[in-house]
């Protein structure tokens, strides 16, 4: 004799069939109450008959489904996503990618994520505790604002030292602009962030950015430029001011969320690709972001509202090391020669350059290292001069008592006090 299990809704329609086998229902009042047509429950009535209490069972019930995973593709992917695997801790949309492209394994993103976590090699992310901030929509077009900051991470984990990632965004498009890794975050990776783009882009309206030191001066104006109508600017910040790029200064770095989320994707999808790489060096990692650049955005990036860029072109002739450098100033002196970085430097005469003595220049320094200077924005012909021999160093010093005057005391002091101690 067979055990026949029923849930509350099989329960339920055993009842009804059963009023309406014994006349206390109509097949219209039946077919209401299970909400389906008279037709059906003609059909349900005659399997009744014929099966009792089994009529009422999904004729599937019981049997493996017709698309479930093959238990060996099963093993494999819990091989490769487990903790002996290579993809051990990827999450489930990466790992995805992978899985299609490197194992050539197709696998519907929910379906991974129910077999990890049913093998209980995944577990749900835990989400922060909300806050209520103010909606800022995104630009309409590119170009119009970008957000560029500094991650400090292991990107290369144990097999390398750490270091900054600087990076850009397109706040219309999610398009990452820009990826470098460096030993920290200078002056030197935002100069080449900045030329990097404007060279393949052109020149954004405004940048978002943080209040670091480098991006944003901290100084108090004096009171020259306070009578000038100026403030202190650092170099970046420069820079910007003078291409026409308004910089704004973040307050929170909930403000420029949309590149702080990119850092957190790419501190679980970089790390895990310089690994599988096998990359151990900052130039090898920096060999690889344009072809993971290239990957990440035909991924992510998205088509912005207003398909008219906002992007500025560089002008065909623009003196590039004028702009994208760092700068300082100098005074010619009067042999035409300025001092800068321990160097002497002569500057050379021109067709139609007059005499610089006693006239301020500029140096400018390329992130390359290599020197620039400028009168206005002419540029300067210089050659550097060999260093002159160093002076030989003083004599020492005599012991300040050896400066003492004499005192004219003194031997008939010695003499006293020797005779008296015969």
């Amino acid at each position: 004799m067979r055990t026949i299990t029923l849930n509350p809704k099989q329960q339920r329609e055993v009842e009804i069939l059963t009023r309406l086998e014994a006349g206390a229902l109509d097949g219209g009042t039946a077919a209401t109450l299970l909400g389906v047509s008279t037709r059906q429950v003609r059909r349900r009535r005659v399997r009744f008959r014929q099966e009792g209490f089994a009529a009422v069972i999904h004729g599937n019930c019981g049997r493996p489904p017709a698309n479930r995973t093959d238990p060996a593709l099963r093993e494999r992917i819990l091989a490769l996503a487990g903790p002996d695997g290579k993809y051990h801790d990827l999450n489930v949309c990466h790992l995805q990618e992978l899985l299609t492209d490197e194992e050539h394994i197709v696998i519907g993103r929910s379906t991974l994520d129910r077999l990890l976590r049913q093998a209980g090699l995944r577990q749900p992310a835990k989400s922060a505790p909300s806050v209520h901030r103010r909606c800022r929509l995104r630009r309409a077009a590119e170009g119009m604002l970008l957000q560029m900051d500094g991650s400090p991470f292991a990107w290369l984990e144990a097999r390398g030292p750490r270091a900054d990632l600087l990076g850009a965004i397109d706040d219309a498009s999610g398009k990452v602009l820009f990826l470098l890794l460096r030993p920290s975050e200078d002056q030197i990776g935002y100069l080449l962030l900045l030329r990097s783009v404007a060279q393949r882009y052109g020149l954004p309206m405004s940048i978002y950015h943080d209040r670091h030191t480098i991006l944003r001066s901290p100084k108090q104006p004096s009171l020259e430029e306070q009578l000038a109508g100026q403030a202190p600017m650092s170099q970046i910040q420069r820079v910007m001011a003078e291409l026409g790029i308004e910089s704004i200064a973040a307050y929170s770095p909930q403000a420029k969320g949309r590149i702080e989320r990119l850092w957190g994707t790419l501190q679980d999808r970089l790390t895990k690709e310089l690994r599988l790489a096998g990359i151990t060096t900052l130039d090898a990692a920096n060999a690889f972001l344009p072809g993971f650049l290239d990957r990440y955005n035909a991924r992510f990036a998205k088509a912005p509202a207003d398909p008219q860029s906002a992007w500025v072109p560089l002008p065909a002739d623009l003196d590039l090391a004028y702009y994208f450098a760092t700068r300082e100033t100098r005074k010619v002196r009067a042999d035409q020669c300025i001092r800068f970085a321990n160097q002497c430097l002569q500057l050379l005469p021109g067709p139609q350059q007059p005499s610089l003595a006693h006239q301020t220049v500029a140096v400018h320094v390329v992130p390359e290292g290599d020197l620039y200077v400028y009168y206005g924005k002419r540029r300067l012909s210089y050659q550097p001069l060999a260093a002159s021999p160093s002076p030989p160093p003083p004599p020492p010093a005599e012991p300040a008592w050896s400066k003492l005057p004499p005192d004219p005391q003194a031997k008939a002091k010695q003499r006293a006090w020797l005779f008296g101690h015969r």
